[in-house]
């Protein structure tokens, strides 16, 4: 009995060790080294006769890490598989901060899968359960009115997105300090609201913040630094700095090749974001060489369904439409049409922009009636969400 008590303590021992080196490669974005020890931990878990308490929450929580890993990596099925384990010891442990932390993790994962009802609706759920257990607002809260932000970027409600990230601020603040991780994740969601707002100078104001802390921090080969730099070329985008933009895109790129290698969705927003600037520059055959790069990555990754690729064939139509190629614009068009009316239905903004460049093409063509029945239907879809 006492052998076998040392032995397990062994075990114990070991998978702590394990799991202080996977947060170590978590941090300095090595996430396959950081799967290598998630995994060798569970099998380690796996040669244990009964499960404790103490070993069911250590499991839990090593499922959540890996489940984290792969949301970031978009490797969406694979998420969602290991939170479905988490979620069956939340529900054995009957403990409910661990049901509110597999909610989150599903609104993500229904979030990058472009199914945003349903991934409100858990992020909603969670923080039901939040404000049961934590009346207080606490650092536990705070997680949550940062995950909601993503669904408040519709023009109009960008207050809302605001007010829920100072909230998030303010809560932070008082119990990490100002030079934590959390708090430039923090400065950078309020950036891309302030960007999203058009205000520009203020989201670099934003951005500059999350950058200096993320660098005394994380260093500067951290795949939050290429997001923040990413950012920063997005809005020097906007401002038609398009030398500074494509050099923040470079910056990320830097760093996202070697972190993610060369067929990841964030390589393809990249690639996706240069071939704007190119576009912007009138550079068009540069412009659908990043449009093309992009691509290959989100089919390959997110399949041919998603939000991602339909925003690529639109940009494409519009290079396409710029070069007085319409055929292949108009291709680009209705490929890009076609995945977000299965999405976002028939009512919506983003339908009744695709049907104006429809219309532009076919003017251009001098297929004017063409031309006016798309311009019609934008119009109706326009007038109805007034």
């Amino acid at each position: 009995m006492g052998n076998q008590q040392s032995v397990q303590s062994t075990i114990i021992d070991n998978l702590k060790l394990l799991q202080d080196k996977a947060s170590t490669s978590e941090r300095i974005g090595d996430n396959q080294q950081a799967l290598s020890c998630y995994i060798q931990a569970l099998i380690q878990i796996q040669s244990i006769d009964h499960n404790t308490q103490d070993i069911d929450q250590l499991q839990c929580d090593i499922f959540y890490s890996i489940c984290d890993i792969y949301i970031q990596q978009h490797h969406t099925t694979l998420a969602m598989a290991y939170i479905d384990k988490a979620q069956q010891i939340a529900d054995k442990l009957q403990q409910q901060d661990r049901v509110a932390k597999c909610l989150d993790r599903r609104g993500e994962i229904k979030r990058l899968e472009g199914n945003y009802d349903n991934a409100l609706l858990d992020h909603n759920k969670s923080l039901e359960i939040k404000l049961k257990i934590d009346k207080s607002g606490g650092l536990y809260i705070s997680t949550s009115y940062c995950n909601m932000r993503l669904f408040y970027c519709d023009p109009g409600r960008h207050d809302d997105a605001v007010s829920m990230y100072e909230q998030s601020l303010k809560i932070n603040l008082s119990i990490l300090g100002d030079n934590h991780p959390s708090i430039a994740t923090t400065y950078k969601n309020i950036g891309e609201v302030y960007s999203d707002q058009g205000k520009y100078d203020d989201a670099v104001c934003m951005y500059e913040k999350s950058l200096k802390i993320g660098l005394s921090i994380l260093g500067d080969n951290h795949p939050s630094i290429a997001t923040t730099y990413s950012n920063m070329g997005l809005v020097y985008s906007y401002q038609g700095e398009y030398d500074d933009a494509i050099c923040m895109y470079e910056k990320s790129l830097k760093i996202q090749l070697p972190t993610f290698g060369d067929n990841h969705p964030s390589i393809a927003t990249t690639y996706n974001n240069i071939g704007l600037v190119y576009s912007y520059q009138g550079k068009y055959d540069d412009a659908v060489c990043m449009y093309e790069k992009s691509l290959k990555i989100n089919l390959s990754t997110l399949g041919d369904n998603h939000p991602s690729i339909a925003t690529t064939y639109s940009n494409m139509g519009s290079v396409y439409c710029n070069q007085g190629k319409y055929d292949d614009a108009l291709y680009m068009f209705e490929k890009s049409l076609k995945i977000d009316l299965s999405i976002l239905g028939d009512n919506h903004p983003s339908i009744a922009i695709m049907y104006s460049n429809m219309g532009l093409v076919y003017s251009n063509q001098s297929k004017y009636d063409d031309a006016v029945c798309m311009y019609e239907k934008s119009l109706k879809i326009n007038l109805s969400t007034l």
